[in-house]
């Protein structure tokens, strides 16, 4: 397995230090599709195109359920998916209350044997160069 990145140039013109900044950013090449993972599923097992829509459709409610009740999801040889909160502190435990509850989030966890996977993986230059203004 091999990661690209691409270099950017940042152009900063707030702060106590603006000018020009380099640094590395991940190439991505977009998002798999739910119809793309059916298909590669369809070409790896003998499961029915439908029977596949059928069990991811059952696998999101199921992380669903599952995370609106606070209990994570693990799936072997992945990872953990993780109900969390983002909230604002307070100056004593009485001014504490659902009101300090910012945003409801999920964390990922990746397993130990995915983790290493990409610990190990090779990073790889491309030759696209991205501008961006701060």
């Amino acid at each position: 397995m091999a990661y690209t990145y691409k270099k950017k140039r940042m152009v900063i013109s707030v702060g106590n230090n603006p000018g020009e900044r380099y640094l590395l950013a991940m190439s991505t090449q977009g998002k798999v599709s739910t119809e793309q993972i059916v298909e590669f599923i369809k070409k790896s097992s003998s499961i029915s195109e439908q029977d596949i829509q059928i069990l991811l459709r059952a696998l999101a409610d199921v992380i669903d359920e599952n995370m609106e009740i606070g209990r994570g999801v693990n799936f072997e040889g992945l990872g953990v998916f993780l109900p969390n909160l983002r909230t604002k502190g307070s100056e004593t435990a009485e001014d504490v209350n659902a009101d300090n509850i910012l945003k409801v989030v999920v964390n990922f966890r990746p397993a130990t044997e995915f983790r290493k996977e990409m610990d190990d993986a090779k990073v790889e230059e491309t030759k696209k160069f991205d501008l961006k203004h701060v």
